[in-house]
Formats: C-alpha cells, sequence, structure tokens
C-alpha cells in the first residue's frame, strides 16, 4: 500500500489512521519512521482486542473526519483513490461508497482457479457506477461511509470477522443488510481502485475448502430450530441438502473434470461445517 502518491489536487484535509491489531513485527517502528516526512496526517492506534471487526470499530472512534474509509495492509491504491472516493460522495449525497478491487497475482493463477471464484479473493468489479442494492454488497478492502451511519446503525459485529487464523467471514454482509434495512444508500465508484496482493496461501484449494467450513460452522452456531426433528443436534432437514451437494459436486466433478469443480465442492463443505456448528452448539 502506499498513499503518499495520492493525487494532489484535491482540496480537503485527510489523515491516516492505522490500527495495530497486536502486530507481532516491526509495524511500530516502520510507522514512527514514516511519519516523520510523510506528506499526509499519520496516526495509529493500537486495539489489543483481537479480530478484524474490533480493529475496524476502533477505527471508526478513533478516526477524525466526516468520512471513514477502509482498506486494508495487503493491497497497492491507485492514485485517484482517495480524490474518486470523496466526489462519489459528494455527487450522490449518499452514506456509503465501494471501490472496484482488482487482483494482483503474486503467483501464477491456478487452471482451477475459475472467475466465479475470484470474488472470494476479494475481487468486486460491478461495472459501470450504480446504486448498490443487497445483490451487490460492498467489500472490506474498499469501502467508505460517512461517520454518522454507525451513529445510526452500530458498528461491526465482533463475532463476525477474521479471528487471526480463523477464517470467519459475514461483518460486512451484516453491516450491509442493517445499512439497507435502515434506507441509507450506497454507490459503486469503479474509478476507486485498490489492487489486492493475493497471497501463494490462498491459491490453493485447501484455502477455500476451509473459508466455507468455518463460514458454515459459524452459521450453525448460531442457527436456532423452532421445529423439526433433529440427530444429535442437526435438524434431519439439513441431511438431505447436504446429500444433495454431494450429488452435485460428483455430477460436476464427473462432467467438467477437476479443474471445474471446486464450486460445488466448496458447497460440500460449507453444508459439512453448518452441520458441525449445530451439533457444537
Amino acid at each position: 500500500m502506499d498513499l503518499r502518491e495520492q493525487s494532489a489536487d484535491l482540496d480537503i484535509d485527510w489523515e491516516i489512521l492505522v490500527v495495530d491489531n497486536n502486530c507481532s513485527d516491526s509495524t511500530c517502528d516502520v510507522l514512527q519512521t514514516l511519519s516523520r516526512a510523510f506528506p499526509h496526517p499519520l496516526r495509529w492506534v493500537k486495539e489489543t482486542k483481537q479480530g478484524l471487526s474490533h480493529a475496524r470499530n476502533r477505527g471508526v472512534v478513533e478516526a477524525r473526519g466526516r468520512y471513514v474509509v477502509f482498506t486494508e495492509d495487503d493491497v497497492r491504491i491507485d492514485r485517484l483513490w482517495v480524490k474518486s472516493i470523496y466526489e462519489m460522495f459528494a455527487k450522490n449525497s449518499c452514506e456509503a461508497v465501494a471501490g472496484r478491487i482488482e487482483i494482483l497475482w503474486n503467483s501464477p493463477r491456478p487452471r482451477w482457479l475459475t472467475d466465479d471464484l475470484l470474488g472470494f479473493l476479494g475481487y468486486l468489479n460491478y461495472g459501470e457506477e450504480r446504486e448498490l442494492t443487497e445483490d451487490t454488497p460492498f467489500f472490506g478492502g474498499n469501502m467508505a461511509f460517512t461517520r454518522s451511519v454507525f451513529d445510526k446503525i452500530g458498528m461491526f459485529d465482533p463475532n463476525l470477522g477474521r479471528q487471526g487464523r480463523k477464517l470467519i467471514g459475514g461483518e460486512e454482509i451484516d453491516l450491509f443488510k442493517r445499512f439497507l434495512a435502515a434506507g441509507l444508500r450506497a454507490f459503486y465508484q469503479p474509478g476507486a481502485i485498490v489492487h489486492h496482493i493475493i497471497d501463494s496461501r490462498r491459491l490453493r484449494k485447501s484455502y477455500f475448502r476451509n473459508l466455507h467450513y468455518q463460514e458454515g460452522r459459524l452459521r450453525g452456531d448460531a442457527f436456532v430450530m423452532t421445529d423439526g426433528r433433529s440427530i444429535a443436534g442437526v435438524p434431519l432437514f439439513l441431511f438431505p441438502q447436504f446429500g444433495r451437494s454431494v450429488t452435485n459436486f460428483v455430477q460436476t466433478l464427473w462432467r467438467d473434470g477437476l479443474h471445474r469443480s471446486l464450486r460445488t465442492e466448496m458447497n460440500v463443505w460449507y453444508s459439512l461445517g453448518f452441520m458441525t456448528g449445530c451439533a457444537r452448539r
């Protein structure tokens, strides 16, 4: 990430706030060195409660501006990023803006990594400028809100979102649902671009399997059964659903081969995680 080269023809005051969520490397030393000659105000705070949602919530509390813009530590930012987001807020008088996220490959793209899987690596491109709906949510690597949004709908749910090595998600979708339910408006700005650097560890099938298993288990942990029978805490209706997901995977594997079947296999892992979560609960 490099915010030093943002377009200079923007007549607003803005700052960079870094949230140190228990970093074990030289993050603080690097920030101290950068702050001495950084072209924009640079601050950092430490959030000891582990988890992405805790870190984002701390950033909201500490931010001083009218708008709060989020990105992550594994992206490279286009030089018009800040300007494009600000101009979209000014143009539409909206409460949130989502930007484009492109993929920056550090390793060769595997054959099995089809286009329909790129969203799980953070890829987001809705084409032209548009208002966002429940079918077009924002992603955490490139999203912005008016500060007042969090007073209206609350913060990110700390029970959701990455926590250390735990691949837990859903915090952005949860916030977006509350956002829309409150009657607020968000727009997609294709000119606000970040490039997500993909670590080689994410280019393994095991990453996608584990991602969906953990997501399913999280949903199973929170599932409340109001009626019907269960076995060891697992609702009976989940067993045929699991069977259908396995059947669909096997058929796709037979028809399309090993390099085109991961998407349906991920559904199997999600179902298995959901059942495990119900049983644990």
